[in-house]
């Protein structure tokens, strides 16, 4: 059984429960038939992983619609704003800790 850092058991795959949401709908919309979408993509994909940092999105909200997350770059950087508040909440980290594990900070 595989854990991260912070003892949190990962799935087959690598992934942390998210704990940006815990339901299988998107996160935007609401919608089902949801892909995970990692906050933090290129080098911190594997770190948003472990850490939880992603979210079930619809096609339509992920990569499809004009305000999808790959599409558009004021949704994506508000998810990242929303994410990295969450991720400092959660792991207590402050804003230079965030800046240290995903190498800058979005807020």
């Amino acid at each position: 059984m595989a854990l991260n850092e912070y003892g949190v058991k990962l799935d087959s795959n690598g992934y942390a429960p998210s704990i940006l949401n815990q339901q299988p709908t998107c996160l935007i919309c609401g919608r089902y038939h949801t892909a995970r979408h990692e906050v933090f993509y290129g080098p911190y994909r594997d770190k948003s992983k472990r850490l939880g940092l992603w979210a079930n999105l619809c096609p339509w909200c992920h990569q499809n619609g004009p305000n999808a997350i790959h599409r558009n770059h004021d949704e994506d950087l508000r998810l990242k704003k929303w994410a990295q508040r969450k991720a400092m909440e959660h792991y207590g980290w402050p804003e230079e800790k965030f800046q240290q594990e995903f190498g800058r900070s979005y807020l």
